[in-house]
């Protein structure tokens, strides 16, 4: 508990609301310290806002990162730590939904790789809306997306985008057909950042409408016949991105299908699972629980 104390709060203790100083210790709760702010009516624990906050079972955490960083399935995880797979089905999204949350504040700068992948929208574990529903399409074109994409309805056509710059910051972003790609691509890079494409547009789910200059990689193709600059250089490719989005389609096979309003979740673990992947399973473990412990935030109590 001191060490994850002392990653919590490296300066001492102190009050998620008015984030003052003058706190005393309040007690305990079971074996967790608890304080109480003198400058504010709160209370709370060394394990307020993170993610281990309102959790039991605490002692089998390390664990379970263990079983994330090994890719075991929710009921193998389950299994292995003696606990229901509904728990470890809300751990998983605990520590991924932290992962998606840490990722969302960092940015790609510099030369920034654009890479996409079409998708159709899932709705697992929901009841898709109406305007959604595949029922009465013919099943030969819903086990077959990427041969039949024209045909599904376009509220259910998606593409995950990928950006990747040269310091290896990957971060992702899920564009729907009505969305424009630029607003994605704002929130995943600087407005100052070089981004270079893939010009095919007929590989393209969304068109590339950044407002600032873009790096096109490949040929020309009729219209598209004009003064774009096609060979930017040596430093100007997409292979990363293109690489980042091929890994992330195979790690995604296993787990048959994921809600699309999860998938950056996902990603986010997935980056930390490839990062990760010369290190001991053990080590890698714990600097996963370490960094979820870190980057989780619930609404401050009191």
């Amino acid at each position: 508990m001191g060490e994850i104390r002392d990653a919590l709060m490296p300066h001492g203790p102190a009050c998620p609301r008015c984030r003052g100083l003058d706190v005393v210790r309040y007690g305990k709760r079971g074996t967790v310290q608890r304080y109480k702010c003198k400058s504010c009516p709160c209370h709370f624990t060394d394990l307020t806002g993170s993610v281990l906050h309102r959790i039991r079972r605490r002692d089998r955490w390390l664990d379970f990162c263990l079983c994330m960083v090994e890719g075991l399935s929710v009921r193998e995880t389950a299994r292995a730590l003696g606990i229901c797979k509904n728990t470890a089905l809300a751990w998983r999204h605990r520590i991924i939904a932290a992962l998606a949350s840490a990722d969302s504040q960092t940015i790609c700068e510099g030369i920034v790789e654009v890479a996409q992948w079409p998708l159709i929208r899932s709705f697992k574990g929901s009841r898709p809306p109406q305007e959604a529903d595949m029922s009465e399409m013919d099943p030969i074109i819903r086990r077959n997306p990427t041969a039949y994409r024209r045909f599904f309805p376009k509220c259910r056509q998606a593409a995950l985008v990928v950006a990747v710059d040269r310091s290896g910051t990957a971060r992702a972003g899920v564009v729907r057909h009505e969305e424009r790609l630029r607003d994605v691509l704002s929130r995943m890079m600087s407005a100052t950042a070089d981004p270079c494409a893939f010009k095919d547009y007929a590989s393209l789910p969304a068109r590339m409408d950044w407002p600032g200059r873009v790096n096109w990689i490949g040929r020309r193709k009729g219209r598209f016949n004009t003064s774009d600059r096609l060979d930017p250089g040596p430093l100007y490719h997409v292979r990363s991105a293109r690489r980042v989005v091929y890994d992330f389609r195979c790690w995604l096979k296993p787990f048959r299908g994921v809600a699309t309003k999860h998938l950056l979740r996902y990603f986010s673990w997935y980056v930390r699972t490839a990062a990760m992947a010369p290190t001991r399973a053990h080590a890698a473990a714990k600097l996963l629980f370490f960094e979820a412990l870190a980057a989780y935030s619930l609404p401050r109590p009191g």
